[in-house]
């Protein structure tokens, strides 16, 4: 069986069947740095189907309950390229997936500022419950920029 086989017979959870346990249990391959930090760069430089592109590749090379919080950043860059081409209900729907797998991680994972993330996503979503979507002006929704912080011991998990 091939390695595109493998990623396909696996099966996708729901967030309720996941193991926390295993959440943060992902070894990155030097690879999978590489393609991280290309994903944080591309997300950035708001090239976000680039930044989607890049991550798919760490996402295919994991079992599924380490790779989620991967899925998580794939979720935001979705969200945004979809923002940037005004479909706004694809942009909602991403924003909450994204949401939900952020809230699983800690405040720093892998090195990435998840708690900066899930603030700027919370405050977008409340700025959208707000209104209708056909009254909102998206132009004002806060696209957020990536951090990186210093390796630190990752504390408060799961997220309350």
């Amino acid at each position: 069986m091939n390695r595109d086989q493998t990623i396909k017979r696996i099966r996708k959870k729901s967030l309720s069947e996941l193991d926390l346990g295993s959440l943060t249990k992902i070894e990155l391959s030097p690879e999978d740095k590489q393609d991280l930090a290309r994903g944080v760069e591309l997300f950035n430089a708001r090239k976000f189907w680039e930044a989607h592109e890049a991550w798919e590749g760490i996402w295919q090379r994991h079992p599924e309950d380490a790779r989620f919080f991967v899925q998580a950043l794939i979720q935001l860059a979705a969200a945004y390229h979809q923002l940037v081409r005004g479909v706004y209900r694809g942009f909602v729907i991403h924003l909450l997936r994204a949401r939900e797998r952020l809230a699983l991680f800690p405040e720093v994972f892998l090195g990435i500022d998840a708690g900066a993330l899930m603030a700027t996503v919370c405050k977008s979503l409340e700025v959208i419950d707000k209104k209708n979507l056909k009254d909102l002006d998206f132009s004002s929704i806060e696209i957020p920029q990536i951090t990186s912080l210093p390796s630190q011991k990752e504390s408060g998990w799961p997220r309350q």
